[in-house]
């Protein structure tokens, strides 16, 4: 499934062109369950919606627990893969993969039970609670399956080739638009099972997706190769992945809970505006896919960079992703702000609810530039294997300056629940200061893994 790209000695702006455009379909495609999910639900009802969205932010709560230890093996096999040591590099993709099959399990057992609590504590109630819990009661069974997808493709990512992973969610896609429709309405032979439906639909196509994922690297097709003759446990594989994944995790599960808790702060003023922050946030991560590809290509290319010792060539594709990242948002600025309701009426027909999400969205478009600036900078620290400090500034972003300036705005000032999109605003332009000025200090440069 294509050959890798050459991010060592290839040319900067093409190369991360080359390797970041798969990514960018990769996670816009990844972000698609839960709009193939909405579009079908959608039909059943605006609470429906609202559960939806809140299962959401549960279940990337989930994956942030679990991908940051494939984010962990990436940055590992990417170095390896830059000093050129391939054995070492389908070594610690084995011992990862191994590692990732026993969390993936016990975290799917513990959300099938504590879920429920989880929601409490979020003060969701009524029906958008009850079907919140039936759409859970149904993904879980998807979670492993989705995790291994996940892990696989961080691990492919980091060996330089971006077409397998987006290859695989293509495929699980589809399953899951062609499988949702059948058990959500009940068409043929199939039970109307309405939200039961949309979370098996989705399960079902998650575990299609893995054994298909796992057929190709079996067949070679994808450059790290699987070491299953010998499966004994290697502990300082082990212990080099947690090294980085425990604080990628933590950096990860703190991107969740301040959702959820701006979720918490957003539920305060009404249904309306619960649901204008959760469809109005799926628009902004709907968007941001193209800033997470970069940023994932930017950590893989400063792991395989730093390997080879070319730190010059790190720099030069951080100025390469800001330059090209920032035309590309600009440009989505103007398409959202200008089509943002037109897009909303495809999915609500409340006017109410239409005008509210347009407001939010008009707010936080200005916040696209300064996000990807964040994002791109962090990640080069990140990828260094540095995650120790990447995870401290995104603590004090969110708890030390969003959270904070979310909830006085919104509760202290006459801006009311404008001071929640006000406040995200503010702080995404103070990580994209911040970030620059701890890249450039380089004291990341020296992180050994």
């Amino acid at each position: 499934m294509s050959k890798s790209v050459n991010l060592i000695s290839g040319p900067i702006d093409s190369s991360l062109r080359k390797f970041a455009l798969p990514l960018a379909f990769s996670f816009l495609i990844q972000n698609l369950y839960t709009w193939v999910d909405m579009y079908y639900v959608s039909r059943l009802s605006p609470t429906a919606i609202a559960a939806l969205k809140v299962c959401e932010q549960l279940i990337f709560f989930l994956f942030s627990i679990a991908s940051g230890f494939a984010v962990g093996s990436g940055v590992v096999v990417a170095r390896r893969i830059g000093e050129g040591n391939k054995s070492k590099a389908n070594h610690t993709a084995t011992q990862s993969l191994l590692l990732m099959l026993f969390i993936a399990i016990a975290l799917a057992i513990a959300f099938y039970f504590f879920s429920p609590f989880i929601l409490n504590l979020m003060n969701i109630k009524g029906e958008v609670l009850i079907l919140s819990i039936q759409y859970l009661s149904m993904i879980v069974f998807g979670i492993p399956a989705n995790f291994l997808i996940f892990h696989i493709n961080a691990i492919v990512r980091a060996a330089g080739n971006s077409v397998f992973p987006m290859t695989i969610l293509i495929t699980a896609n589809i399953l899951n638009a062609i499988i949702a429709p059948f058990l959500i309405f009940g068409l043929g032979p199939f039970p109307r099972m309405e939200i039961y439906g949309a979370g098996l639909a989705t399960a079902i196509a998650q575990n299609l997706g893995f054994f298909i994922a796992l057929f190709f690297i079996l067949k070679k097709f994808a450059p790290i190769e699987l070491e299953l003759k010998s499966l004994k446990i290697d502990y300082e594989i082990f212990k080099k992945i947690f090294k980085i994944g425990v604080p990628a995790t933590l950096q990860l599960i703190a991107v969740s809970v301040n959702r959820i808790m701006l979720t918490s702060i957003a539920n305060m003023f009404g249904v309306i505006i619960l649901t204008t922050y959760m469809f109005g946030l799926g628009v902004d991560l709907f968007v941001f896919m193209s800033i997470f590809a970069v940023g994932a290509a930017i950590e893989i290319i400063t792991g395989q960079n730093l390997g080879a010792n070319k730190i010059d060539r790190v720099f030069q594709y951080h100025k390469s992703s800001i330059k090209q990242l920032s035309f590309l948002m600009v440009v989505l600025i103007i398409l959202v702000f200008l089509a943002g309701e037109h897009f909303t009426s495809i999915f609500i027909s409340d006017p109410a609810l239409i005008k509210e999400i347009v407001i939010y969205l008009r707010i936080t478009v200005f916040t696209y530039v300064p996000f990807a600036i964040g994002i791109v900078s962090l990640r080069v620290i990140s990828g260094s294997g540095d995650y120790n400090r990447s995870l401290r500034i995104v603590l004090f972003i969110f708890f030390g300056v969003q959270l904070p300036l979310c909830y006085v705005l919104s509760i202290y000032t006459p801006l009311s629940y404008l001071g929640i999109w006000y406040g995200i605003l503010v702080s995404q332009i103070v990580f994209a200061l911040l970030s620059l000025r701890i890249l450039y200090k380089r004291k990341w440069i020296s992180t050994k893994i």
